[in-house]
């Protein structure tokens, strides 16, 4: 990580400042409706969570899709911080708190991860998951300016 160099931040300075992949931090800044609508949004979802309904990443037909299309760099993500914590890949998922109360199996777990089950629950956290890490990555850029 590099620190963010200027006093009004912006998506240049974020994906600078971040490890996250640059197209998946474009893709879920784009999903919340562009830059000024993930600003205002971040600090929320960095306090509270996603779940609490940020647009595109509310309902089913938009987390599923948007999973399956950043699946790689969301996958990328999600290893290289269960490696810093010392954690697997499934371990770690299966610690979200999106995750349990449905309490996936490890068959399922590793099924959405791998992209190839009907069940929804997996694609939606990483997708949860990356709109959460990008907006806590943007909270942390900008306490440090």
């Amino acid at each position: 990580m590099t620190t963010a160099t200027t006093k009004k931040p912006s998506l240049a300075n974020l994906i600078e400042y971040t490890n996250i992949p640059e197209s998946l931090v474009r893709a879920v800044v784009r999903q919340m409706g562009g830059w000024e609508s993930f600003k205002e949004k971040a600090p929320d979802i960095t306090r509270h969570g996603i779940g609490g309904g940020y647009h595109g990443f509310i309902y089913y037909a938009d987390t599923l899709r948007f999973a399956h299309t950043h699946r790689k760099e969301i996958l990328k993500l999600a290893r290289d911080q269960a490696e810093e914590c010392g954690l697997g890949l499934v371990e770690m998922i299966e610690q979200f708190n999106c995750l349990k109360d449905c309490k996936p199996t490890d068959l399922e777990l590793v099924e959405g991860l791998a992209g190839v089950s009907n069940e929804k629950q997996v694609p939606n956290a990483l997708a949860w998951f990356a709109g959460e890490e990008v907006a806590r990555a943007y909270n942390t850029m900008t306490e440090e300016v």
